[in-house]
């Protein structure tokens, strides 16, 4: 079948279901709606595009309608990443406001168990009031590494009941 002859219509309604399945292929849930207009625009793209001499057709749509999708989910995830709402200081401060009075000293019950890191993301994240950057950045680690601390302290006091609200 010669595709480059055809209307648009026409191929948007036989590769509607190649559309639909690469949408759930790569679990696209949360936004059918924006993928499914990219995929129709992809194909747009594609059949607009498309060089019969260099292979066939659907091959090359649902490559094309493929690598747009997930270009436009790796520019969703980037967006996401850079504008992400750091308020885990925020929520364990809300479980903390019974000791605002003494915050320079944390009943050592906080403390039992932890690790001497995951201690030191306590006190400086909840009795300091510290972002994750500053303890990073005054410990000479990175930031995944202070999340990592800040994740087994989480857990620790979650699992003796310290804290109640979710971090």
């Amino acid at each position: 079948m010669d595709y480059s002859k055809m209307t648009f219509d026409f191929v948007a309604t036989q590769f509607e279901p190649m559309i639909k399945k690469q949408i759930k292929a790569l679990h696209l849930y949360k936004s059918y709606d924006e993928f499914y207009q990219m995929g129709l625009i992809a194909l747009w793209e594609a059949h607009k595009n498309f060089d019969s001499k260099k292979g066939a057709f659907p091959a090359y749509a649902q490559s094309y309608v493929r690598g747009k999708m997930m270009t436009l989910l790796q520019k969703e995830k980037t967006f996401e990443t850079r504008h992400e709402i750091h308020d885990d200081d925020v929520q364990i401060t809300k479980s903390y406001t019974m000791f605002d009075d003494e915050r320079e000293e944390l009943p050592d019950l906080y403390f039992e168990g932890l690790s001497p890191r995951e201690k030191l993301w306590v006190h400086e994240a909840i009795v300091l009031q510290k972002k994750r950057k500053q303890i990073a950045e005054d410990h000479r680690v990175s930031i995944e590494v202070v999340k990592g601390w800040r994740k087994g302290a989480i857990r620790k006091l979650r699992n003796k009941h310290l804290l109640t609200e979710k971090c």
